[in-house]
């Protein structure tokens, strides 16, 4: 490898030959070609996998979909308090990104089951096993790009300040007036140009596999979501780059430098996720399903029991129904005071089960903004948390599908409670039905994905971290006007 005579500190076009003889060093290794193969077959495998994965599963949502419709408008005449409690579901399509990173939708339930007087919506299970950022994930381009894309920059770029120390061209290059600097910045660009088609590769096949799939041609927002990953990805990657080389220049073998950049590997992308995790839990734990499903139901209790005659929040309620209406029996009421009751009783245990889901959510958040803090420390809990947010397959689009499924549930239980007071005689209420083609009314649940803007609400700190590990490396190799050989 042969440099131009240079002064002072070499100049662009210094950088830019050392940057060339950078790559042609690493294109002449059979090493860099087979390690591109493997990757490219990693790449392959984990997004056909995903693709595959996600196909059958948009496949069987859209058939368990058409079923539902079809048993829901195939149901006899019937009582309307009945069809509220014969139930519908919510069904949460895959995100727009899922083919590329699906966070948490492999952790947490993608179907509800809506029914009148209970929410079904606390369907999580712990904090470990919920969030993405919780664990290194099963096998997708996400986890290919976050995890490996590390390694392979670590395997090529640990031996770039030892080659040129055992090779003698060290002493050479500074006798020629090539600056440290100058020489760093020339293997990081070479280094960045050699790993290039590796991310290129990985982020090519992403966008293959997620443009055959209709959730992603059918955001508006799709190119805006992937460059706000691609942009993530390169500071990630781009802070590994840098701390490559520093850490490249910093050791006298290639055997010291690769020990400690895996090292530092296994704290930011196993330890350091895993120990927040645990601390997070403990800080701020979560109940479990039949925990919170027992406290809701107490809660209710608490402000009344609409099944109950005898309650007293009831009873007051009877006399303030019977009052606004100038009658002193409910009998007389021009509409049917059993359905009153359950609009009432269904106020109730929403507005408990709201109060309460939102604690559930606080406390996640507080769990999601404690990791958030781990990533100033560990960069892969920030590409990861930024990555999952844009592709809406995050913790944040998961809660996001539960209050609108609650939403839904609400809705249409209320409806048929207006169908039960307004069509059906408070005389023998029970024998009384309405016709099998009302059920045609009512919409089947949309879930929206969450807005690009609402996703990436509060990921200030993800963004600081990566910028902050992207920058620090390159401000510590611009500092450095000698190295020791």
């Amino acid at each position: 490898m042969n440099f131009p005579p240079s002064t002072g500190d070499g100049g662009g076009g210094t950088v830019a030959t050392i940057a060339r003889a950078e790559l042609r060093l690493h294109l002449r290794r059979r090493g860099f070609w087979l390690l591109l193969g493997l990757f490219a077959a990693l790449v392959v495998a984990a997004g056909s996998l995903n693709r595959v994965r996600q196909v059958r599963e948009r496949a069987e949502q859209q058939t368990f979909q058409q079923l539902v419709r079809a048993q829901w408008e195939g149901q006899p005449d019937r009582h309307p308090h009945r069809v509220a409690h014969y139930g519908t579901f919510a069904f949460k399509p895959p995100g727009p990104l899922a083919a590329f990173d699906p966070g948490v939708e492999s952790f947490a339930g993608r179907v509800q089951y809506l029914e009148a007087h209970r929410q079904n919506a606390a369907n999580f299970p712990a904090a470990g096993e919920l969030s993405s950022a919780f664990r290194l994930g099963e096998l997708s381009l996400a986890f290919v790009l976050h995890t490996v894309l590390p390694l392979i920059v670590i395997v090529l770029g640990c031996r770039t300040f030892v080659d040129e120390i055992e090779s003698g061209r060290f002493r050479l290059l500074a006798g020629q007036g090539v600056s440290a600097c100058t020489l760093a910045f020339g293997k990081l660009l070479g280094l960045t140009a050699a790993t290039a088609p590796f991310l290129l590769l990985a982020l090519g096949a992403a966008l293959l596999a997620a443009g055959t799939d209709p959730a992603f041609r059918g955001d508006p927002s799709a190119l805006a979501r992937t460059a706000v990953i691609a942009a993530a990805l390169a500071l990630h990657t781009g802070a590994w780059l840098g701390l490559t080389v520093w850490i490249s220049a910093r050791s006298r073998t290639a055997a010291r430098a690769c020990a400690t950049l895996v090292s530092l590997w296994l704290l930011g992308a196993v330890l350091v996720p895993r120990v927040a995790a645990v601390v997070a839990d403990a800080r701020h734990p979560l109940p479990d399903k039949s925990s919170f499903t027992a406290a809701v139901v107490a809660a209710t209790k608490q402000h009344g029991d609409s099944h109950d005659p005898n309650d007293p929040h009831f009873a007051r309620f009877r006399a303030a129904t019977l009052a606004r209406y100038g009658v002193a029996r409910v009998e007389d009421l021009p509409v049917n005071y059993s359905a009153i009751v359950m609009a009432r009783g269904e106020e109730l245990s929403a507005e408990t089960f709201a109060e309460h889901f939102a604690a559930l959510g606080a406390t996640m958040e507080a769990q999601a903004a404690l990791l958030d803090r781990a990533a100033l420390v560990a960069p892969f809990l920030a590409v990861r948390a930024l990555s999952s947010a844009a592709a809406g397959t995050d913790l944040r689009a998961q809660l996001q599908f539960q209050r609108e499924a609650e939403t839904y549930r609400y809705s249409f239980v209320q409806r048929l409670n207006e169908l039960h007071r307004d069509e059906i005689r408070h005389a023998n209420d029970k024998d009384q039905k309405l016709a099998a083609g009302r059920w045609k009314e009512f919409p089947d649940f949309r879930a929206q994905p969450l807005p690009l803007r609402a996703a990436l609400a509060g990921t200030g700190l993800a963004w600081l971290a990566l910028l902050l590990w992207a920058a620090l490396p390159v401000a510590a190799l611009a500092r450095r006007k000698e190295w020791t050989a």
